[in-house]
């Protein structure tokens, strides 16, 4: 299964919102995934396929073999769709 990680300073806005627009995107795809979301300081990035983040935290993250999608437009939830689908693709 798919596991994917939405990434903030907190932990509790930005990456939550995030985890919900992806969740629901994955619904609607019908793709069975799951979505955690968490804190820069405490992200496990090796842990997932996919990390969420915007490009001010992206930088932040260490070394992952994960893949790294930089979303900075939280209401453009196509352009995150096109985003995460391409990603899943690869």
């Amino acid at each position: 299964m798919m596991r994917i990680l939405t990434v903030c300073g907190a932990g509790v806005g930005t990456s939550l919102m995030e985890k919900m627009f992806t969740e629901q995107i994955l619904d609607e795809e019908g793709i069975d995934a799951t979505v955690d979301n968490a804190d820069i300081t405490s992200a496990t990035p090796d842990d997932y396929d996919i990390v969420l983040t915007t490009s001010m935290f992206a930088d932040m993250l260490p070394e992952t073999k994960a893949k790294v999608i930089i979303n900075d437009n939280l209401m453009d939830q196509d352009g995150l769709k096109a985003k995460l689908l391409a990603a899943m693709e690869d």
